[in-house]
């Protein structure tokens, strides 16, 4: 007589790798101004993880740990914070699901420069059969001029099953704004004369904004609107701010002027300006 053939159990669900997939920070290169405060939302995109608590974040001045280029995320111009992670499983980026999430969880948000710890809620969305969880913290402490401007890292963790973790670390950088004032293109003879004042938000909080000395700006120019811009001259700020650069006359047209910003202080590309008659 035939045996029945046995039946096999069902395989037990497979518990995902613990990765942390991608950072997201928006805005990605926060700048500051003299008044008002940026505020961070960071984006945690990760998959393995275990219990309510299961990501945190923390938020600080100065550089990933060089022993940390495994699990690095590169800040794109986009905003979004890219993941080269080995391990990870390809597949299309995980978006915000619309409607009503799948539920709430909470995450830690460890202290800025200067302030306390706080617990910020975390909204979690996922889709059926999909194992990969967006971690959402908004810091209830924003960034401001009185914070370290320079190079910052964000650090997520995530937690899994058994106390396992792992790290990703996300740099970018925290400028203060730059500005232009007076600026202004006279013809004068056979050249125009282009002047302006370059300004930065005054890292001693005196006033607002201070002389930005000794550095190089572009001069700017194009002969009509549909034209390119193209390089007509540099100059160099002085002691209080001020730069001034005399060229050819380029039978009128238009002139600005962009500095290329620094690892403290943002880029700034001026207004449009015409070229002015002679004062004489």
């Amino acid at each position: 007589m035939a045996l029945p053939s046995p039946v096999e159990a069902p395989a037990a669900d497979t518990v995902p790798d613990l990765t942390i997939r991608s950072v997201t920070l928006n805005p990605a290169s926060p700048v500051v101004g003299p008044v008002g405060a940026v505020r961070l939302v960071v984006e945690v995109v990760a998959r393995g993880v275990a219990g309510p608590e299961g990501v945190t974040i923390q938020v600080e001045p100065g550089v990933p740990p060089e022993s940390s280029r495994i699990g690095t995320f590169p800040v794109s111009a986009s905003g979004s914070v890219s993941t080269s992670v080995p391990g990870a499983v390809p597949g299309p980026r995980p978006t915000r699901v619309p409607g009503r999430p799948s539920g709430t969880r909470k995450g830690t948000v460890a202290r800025l420069a200067g302030g306390g710890a706080a617990i910020e809620t975390a909204t979690v969305f996922s889709r059926a059969g999909q194992d990969w969880e967006t971690w959402r913290f908004a810091p209830d402490k924003s960034l401001s001029r009185w914070y370290p401007a320079g190079r910052w890292t964000v650090t997520a963790t995530a937690k899994g099953a058994g106390g396992t973790t792992v790290t990703g670390y996300a740099p970018f950088w925290l400028k203060r704004e730059t500005r232009f004032g007076a600026v202004q293109a006279v013809r004068k003879g056979t050249e125009v004369q282009v002047d302006g004042v370059l300004k930065r938000v005054d890292p001693r909080g005196v006033v607002d904004y201070a002389p930005f000395a000794g550095q190089p700006v572009e001069i700017l120019h194009r002969e009509t609107a549909q034209a390119a811009w193209t390089t007509a001259a540099t100059a160099t700020s002085d002691a209080q701010g001020k730069f001034s650069r005399s060229v050819p006359d380029r039978q009128g047209g238009e002139w600005r002027i962009r500095f290329a910003g620094t690892g403290h202080y943002a880029a700034r590309l001026g207004k449009i300006h015409p070229t002015s008659p002679s004062e004489s």
